[in-house]
């Protein structure tokens, strides 16, 4: 039986973050947040590499990624994603025009470092 709530199967607000960003001492997002999912376009030049890392860009790598030559790769993480505890840097970025990040909200709930 309905009811009446349309939110019931929502877990909260995504955000996008598009970034062309190199490997760099500089965080992409600074803050504790959960990556729900990643697209990342490709530059044509050869097959690319994107490596995410936290704490800094020579931190912890929690995501490496393979990206097909002149495509554009989107992955979509289960359950809760990937929690980068002390924000998201780029290590690699080779042969990527670019990326988007979706995560959660930077004010959402939940997030802990």
């Amino acid at each position: 039986k309905f009811n009446g709530d349309l939110n019931m199967a929502s877990k909260g607000d995504i955000q996008a973050t598009r970034s062309a960003a190199a490997a760099g001492a500089s965080a992409i997002i600074a803050q504790p947040i959960r990556l729900r999912a990643i697209s990342v376009a490709s530059d044509g030049g050869g097959a690319g590499v994107l490596e995410l890392t936290t704490t800094s860009n020579s931190g912890t790598t929690l995501l490496y990624l393979d990206v097909p030559s002149g495509d554009v790769y989107t992955l979509n993480f289960p359950e809760d994603g990937i929690l980068f505890p002390k924000g998201i840097f780029c290590k690699t970025k080779t042969n990527v025009t670019a990326y988007t990040l979706f995560t959660d909200k930077y004010s959402g709930p939940g997030l802990t470092s």
